[in-house]
């Protein structure tokens, strides 16, 4: 990867990666795959890699963790599998993880506090928000804890201000709005077939209110 002269010869262990990030992050993605499909068939062992987010890995890159497959074990995450890159799941193994239980995020929370020695107001409802908030999802509860881990004293406004994408529920109307608007639109022809005039306006009224929503 062209790095300077004094990494030639180093250990790979003993090469610190903040100091070649920048130089490694602008190499195409050309050059940093004639760099790492190699090394990893020329490495005596297995390899194991661990990447945290495949969710958003675009059709371009198939070819690339197809050969990565080839000479390695890699464990993935991903919260939805995209169909544009179906043959990489194809190669894998679907494990189901469930979100953690309220008990277990509750240790993690009083372990991190304990850790951090961090000033909390209200102990109490700090842990039961962070369980409510997150979800389950370990990401969100790192990412509340770090936010919090800032903060010299947390007091209960802070608490209550804390929100994280992870603990937000959503519920899917679209098969009940195709439904309704289905249902509209039969109403609407019965009137036109049966000379309605009352049935014709309720359902032109009930379109609009279902197209608003």
């Amino acid at each position: 990867m062209e790095l300077p002269e004094e990494y030639r010869y180093l250990p790979p262990e003993r090469i610190e990666w903040s100091r070649i990030r920048r130089q490694v992050n602008r190499l195409s993605m050309r050059d940093l795959t004639a760099a790492i499909i190699p090394a990893l068939h020329d490495h005596q062992g297995k390899v194991i890699i661990a990447v945290d987010d495949m969710t958003r890995l675009t059709p371009t890159l198939i070819a690339f963790w197809l050969a990565v497959f080839e000479v390695a074990q890699v464990i993935g995450c991903a919260s939805q599998k995209k169909a544009n890159v179906f043959k990489l799941w194809w190669k894998m193994t679907e494990i189901e993880i469930p979100p953690l239980t309220p008990e277990a995020t509750c240790d993690i929370v009083q372990a991190y506090i304990v850790r951090q020695g961090m000033l909390i107001e209200s102990p109490g409802l700090f842990v039961g928000h962070v369980v409510k908030q997150s979800g389950g999802n370990p990401q969100a509860i790192a990412d509340m804890l770090d936010d919090s881990a800032k903060e010299r004293l947390v007091d209960k406004r802070k608490i209550r201000e804390m929100r994280h994408a992870a603990g937000v529920g959503y519920v899917d109307f679209i098969p009940v709005m195709i439904i309704a608007l289905a249902s509209v639109v039969g109403a609407r022809y019965l009137a036109i077939g049966t000379v309605d005039t009352e049935l014709y306006i309720f359902a032109g009224m009930l379109a609009a209110v279902v197209i608003s929503i």
